[in-house]
């Protein structure tokens, strides 16, 4: 796992976490990187692309990266940020060689209810579990996988794996606010999957 951070002024940046895929090619949450949490903040200045600056990091070496895709968000009213088709994710890479890292495998299926699970972000390493699978009220919008975790910023982007298996169930994407018991939203294998199908 690397650690991924964008924008430059302590005030104005975001961090998560990318697991890498292979190939040198990452998979992180969009938020993370897209700019939108600098654009949500209201007070950030983007650099001279419109973007802010990537930086990933392995294992305390750093390296400039770019974004090779990422998934379109919608911002609305009473509702917040959300990402078409679910798809709250971006494919980076980094500009220069990292250090090697093992290549995550995506589940060929998901993990039914109930499966136990790792949860591994920057901060922590947990066990955890996969709930019912959740999807938005407007389908437009996708579907997720829950556990039962709350996370804290800085943690978007990790990988929840099958404890089983290794194969990866999916990564975070953002914290449920309906204000029941505590969850996490994922952004499950399966979107992975058509996300890297150009």
């Amino acid at each position: 796992m690397a650690e991924i951070r964008s924008g430059e002024a302590p005030s104005c940046n975001a961090s998560g976490a990318a697991i890498h895929l292979g190939g040198g090619r990452f998979v992180t949450a969009a938020h993370v990187v897209d700019g939108s949490v600098q654009r949500l903040r209201g007070f950030c200045p983007p650099d001279r692309q419109g973007q802010p600056t990537i930086t990933l990091g392995v294992r305390g070496t750093e390296a400039p990266a770019r974004i090779l895709r990422a998934g379109r968000d919608r911002v609305d009213p009473g509702i917040g940020q959300r990402y078409l088709g679910g798809e709250d994710l971006a494919i980076v890479a980094p500009t220069r060689t990292l250090p090697a890292l093992p290549a995550a495998t995506p589940c060929a299926a998901a993990p039914p209810p109930g499966t136990a699970a790792l949860l591994v972000t920057p901060r922590r390493s947990i066990r955890t579990r996969i709930l019912a699978p959740w999807s938005d009220p407007d389908a437009r919008f996708g579907s997720y996988l829950e556990i039962p975790e709350t996370l804290n910023p800085g943690e978007s982007g990790g990988a929840v794996f099958v404890a089983a298996s290794g194969c990866l169930a999916g990564i975070v994407s953002h914290r449920d606010s309906d204000g029941g018991p505590p969850s996490t939203r994922l952004v499950p294998a399966s979107t992975i999957a058509r996300f890297l199908t150009p």
